[in-house]
């Protein structure tokens, strides 16, 4: 079933995701997204925004990194890192999912439960390979 979808258009539509989900934190970071709209509306103040954030962008990079080395872009002498890095990005975004379904604030449920389940099961198809 994962392979009816272009690995082509699943790793370039995950790289988009992954540059829209860092513009989003940035856009968190500038305080114009409500700190109980982010990270499952735990946080208690700007601060744990601004550190939730960045920590957010940090693994939205590695994520990224890991779609270009399965496409064969960046780390050509390690290929397996590309592939078993993506299952790892799979089962977070599956994590993910779960956790936007209960998260505090329905317009986090809502708006990125439905982000996060089409990122898992477009991970898994980057994972899979050609």
């Amino acid at each position: 079933m994962l392979r009816r979808i272009p690995f082509r258009v699943a790793a370039h539509t995950l790289l988009l995701l992954f540059a829209a989900a860092i513009a989003f934190q940035l856009v968190v970071i500038a305080g114009f997204i409500p700190t109980e709209m982010v990270w499952g509306g735990r946080l208690k103040n700007e601060q744990e925004r601004t550190v939730g954030a960045l920590v957010s962008i940090a693994f939205l990079v590695l994520f990224a990194l890991l779609v270009l080395a399965r496409m064969g872009r960046v780390m050509h002498t390690i290929p397996e890192i590309g592939k078993w890095g993506m299952w790892l990005v799979c089962a977070l975004f599956a994590l993910n999912t779960i956790g936007n379904l209960v998260a505090l604030d329905q317009r986090e449920t809502l708006i990125f439960t439905p982000i996060t389940l089409i990122s898992t099961v477009l991970a898994a198809r980057v994972a899979v390979g050609e």
